[in-house]
């Protein structure tokens, strides 16, 4: 299909359901046709994106990252949608007529051939749409005239296989991503050295990460304490509570070669230990990934 356009009475009847009352003279649809609708597939534990071609304008990817919100991007080729506000729209196809539109959300768009990105539970419900036969859309006005309305059109057609792969490479995904996990700082309370069941499920997303990523070259374990008693007392705590959590990782299948613990008491505070809850950061085993090349 790639490029249709269409007159002013369609263009005013959908946008009117959306609070978009200026009428345009004419729209301009992209979209796919029954014999060029494609929905392509890609993705591994860190990532999945289920992408679909439109034709004559870009690119829609629908884009799961581990331990982050669904999100839709739809990515120009050159700029077709003018600055102002994009109106993302679940509407039933041409072949399904009497059934009204339903705008999902309306947002600002700076034009410039940039992309429009929304998030959460907006991509969720896109992604309901079209399993449900509907077709999603984009609109807004149209870059070189004003008065025109452009509409980029998500095609069902071919869909549904692919939507059954992609919710397989969902269920695939790691609970957490690299910059969820790389920092983290285990806490404890004055004098104890024994692991929270907290601390514990923090240091299985961490050693669980480690497993599947191999680009992770080094963790760092790196004990402190607070300044309550003796700098010799402290020193000890705090390789106490670094050789815990050290032995917790290797239990669960960190490579020994790959941890390097060390201990400082407290020589490095993260903040001041005048208040109590200055004190409380300070007891801490702070965990820190590090990758190849990084």
């Amino acid at each position: 299909m790639g490029i249709t356009q269409r007159f002013i009475t369609r263009t005013c009847f959908l946008f009117a359901s959306s609070m978009f009352v200026a009428c345009s003279q004419a729209s301009i649809l992209y979209q796919s046709g029954i014999t060029d609708s494609k929905w392509l597939l890609s993705g591994d534990i860190f990532s999945c994106s289920l992408s679909h071609p439109v034709p004559h304008y870009g690119v829609g990817h629908f884009i799961k990252e581990a331990g982050e919100p669904m999100k839709f991007v739809l990515k120009p080729n050159n700029e077709k949608l003018g600055p102002g506000q994009v109106y993302i729209i679940s509407q039933a196809p041409e072949w399904s007529p009497g059934i009204k539109p339903e705008t999902l959300d309306i947002l600002p768009y700076p034009g410039y051939g940039l992309t429009v990105e929304v998030g959460g539970k907006v991509a969720e419900r896109m992604l309901t749409s079209l399993d449900r036969g509907r077709q999603p859309m984009v609109a807004g006005t149209a870059w070189e005239d004003r008065r025109e309305v452009v509409e980029v059109s998500l095609s069902n057609i071919n869909f549904e296989p692919a939507y059954n792969q992609f919710r397989q490479c969902l269920s695939s995904l790691l609970p957490v991503n690299y910059d969820q996990i790389a920092r983290t700082a285990a806490l404890f309370p004055s004098g104890k050295v024994q692991l929270t069941d907290s601390i514990k499920q923090r240091l299985k997303l961490v050693a669980l990460y480690v497993k599947h990523d191999p680009t992770v070259e080094y963790i760092y374990i790196d004990g402190h304490s607070d300044n309550v008693g003796s700098r010799r007392d402290n020193r000890e705590l705090s390789k106490e509570r670094a050789e815990k959590v050290t032995a917790y990782l290797l239990k669960q299948g960190v490579p020994v070669d790959k941890i390097i613990s060390r201990y400082h008491g407290d020589r490095y505070p993260a903040v001041s230990n005048r208040t109590a809850a200055g004190r409380e950061r300070n007891r801490r085993v702070t965990i820190r990934l590090e990758k190849i090349g990084k």
